[in-house]
């Protein structure tokens, strides 16, 4: 029986303009700017550090890069408002690869914010997903099994790892097909 839903922030709570941009270099950068977004979101080095090494390795200004990483995501609000509609019957968590406290500070409103039981974010834990102990922290502090929960991301690997730690999940898409999907899981026939 599912218990909780666990939700990834960028691209499901939001758009992932950093994911677009990293998929849009040549492929033998894509790794290694992914390398470093991990050492960002897990506080392992400064966001100047990050810029200035994003920079380097693509190009692209440090002011460039800033404006990509800190602008205003666009919120999912119909994911938003499907959660609201889940929260009476089911735990949430949100966890999230995340240098900072942006997602609290600025993403959420105080009312969005009291939606989620436990949040999990990188900067905060040290360890940035897909390692699987940031998915057992997730269970942990929403006080359920990992069988009893679903996780919801839009990487793949992501979520695979997820369901190597005994997770369902699902690759978010979009709206429509998500509603199916976790349908589907919350309610079988």
């Amino acid at each position: 029986m599912i218990k909780a839903i666990i939700f990834d922030c960028f691209g499901v709570l939001t758009a992932d303009t950093w994911h677009e941009f990293r998929m849009s270099l040549p492929p033998d950068q894509q790794d290694e700017a992914s390398d470093l977004n991990h050492q960002y979101g897990a506080a392992m080095m400064s966001q100047e550090e990050f810029l200035s090494s994003v920079s380097e390795l693509t190009g692209k200004s440090k002011k460039e890069i800033s404006q990509l990483i800190d602008n205003e995501q666009s919120k999912n609000k119909a994911l938003l408002e499907y959660i609201r509609a889940l929260k009476p019957k089911y735990k949430i968590g949100l966890l999230s690869n995340v240098a900072g406290n942006w997602i609290r500070d600025q993403l959420l409103t105080s009312e969005e914010q009291k939606l989620f039981d436990a949040y999990v974010l990188s900067f905060e834990e040290g360890i940035t997903k897909p390692n699987p102990r940031i998915y057992q922290i997730a269970t942990e502090r929403l006080g359920v099994m990992p069988e009893e929960c679903i996780y919801v991301d839009d990487i793949d690997r992501y979520a695979a790892a997820a369901e190597n730690e005994g997770m369902k999940a699902l690759v978010y898409k979009d709206f429509l097909r998500f509603k199916q999907e976790i349908s589907a899981l919350l309610y079988p026939d």
